[in-house]
């Protein structure tokens, strides 16, 4: 009987470790959050306006499978609230019906209320045109003189166009859904509408997910003043030690008593001459002298 219970051990413990325990398939289970946006550096833009709108500021974005959004952000002169931010959303037809038709008005309506509260948007009727298609727009004024400018476009195909069948299967099928939201001080409606005209999308294939996926946090935040606290400052007096400035007397030449003359090349001449004149007389009286002392008297004299 014991070797029976000793046999049945294992299976017992076998159909313990069969109960389905969550906490122990962790690796199996789907996470639910939303994915993270992050920030990258404006070259990995996905689209970009005329010049006539500015330089990029930031690009905030978010990559998720087949699918990513990006906020291209640009400078803001005005005093009102909220962004100049030209919003790009890519994506195939599985995603939805967002990537298979262009928005209604009614949503365009809600969109931009919300985007543009307080101001008087108009839908132009005519819708204009860029390189990607038709699209629509609304104006409004701002101020004296400035304007407002919504706008929104639907392109049914964003990827480049592949000659074979094995180059349109590395493109893919990828569709945009762009919105423009623009308020400038001192543009006018008819010119503040060209923007859209201008806008162009990069094209997207399958390397472009992952290239966006990679450059995740390359972005760059320009360098905000830095506010200090003033504190009071002591002022402290050093006072130093005076200098005493000492005098010097300019030193009076030293005075050589009985020093050797030396006579320059033109005044020795004139000493020989002298000395030869004065020495004559001298040399004469010696002779004279001389003659004198030579003569004898002779026995007689």
């Amino acid at each position: 009987m014991r070797w029976l219970l000793l046999a049945a051990l294992p299976f017992l413990a076998a159909g313990c470790t069969a109960v389905h325990d969550p906490f122990l398939e962790t690796g199996a289970i789907r996470p639910d959050a939303p994915p993270i946006s992050t920030e990258v550096s404006p070259e990995f833009a996905a689209a970009y306006l005329p010049s006539i709108s500015g330089r990029i500021e930031s690009v905030r974005q978010t990559v998720r499978g087949e699918f990513f959004e990006q906020a291209i952000v640009y400078s803001n002169a005005t005093a009102s609230a909220g962004e100049n931010v030209l919003t790009v959303r890519i994506g195939t037809p599985s995603e939805g019906v967002t990537f298979l038709r262009a928005p209604t008005r009614r949503a365009i309506l809600a969109e931009m209320r919300q985007a543009l509260p307080g101001v008087a948007m108009t839908i132009d009727a005519a819708p204009g045109q860029n390189m990607h298609g038709i699209y629509g727009y609304a104006t409004g004024p701002l101020g004296t003189s400035g304007s407002c400018l919504y706008a929104w476009q639907f392109a049914k195909r964003v990827s480049p166009v592949r000659e074979t069948a094995m180059g349109r299967i590395g493109a893919g099928n990828y569709s945009a859904q762009v919105r423009l939201r623009f308020c400038h001080p001192t543009m006018p409606q008819e010119r503040i509408a060209s923007l859209m005209a201008g806008m162009r999308l990069k094209p997207v294939t399958r390397d472009t997910f992952d290239m966006l996926s990679y450059a995740g946090g390359s972005g760059y935040g320009r360098s905000q003043p830095a506010f200090t606290r003033a504190e009071p400052v002591a002022i402290v007096e050093v006072r130093r030690p005076k200098r005493r400035v000492v005098e010097k007397r300019a030193e009076e030449p030293a005075i050589i008593r009985n020093a050797v003359r030396v006579p320059l090349p033109g005044e020795a001449t004139q000493e020989k001459v002298k000395v030869a004149v004065v020495e004559k007389p001298v040399e004469e009286a010696a002779v004279t002298a001389r003659v004198k002392s030579a003569l004898v008297p002779l026995p007689g004299e």
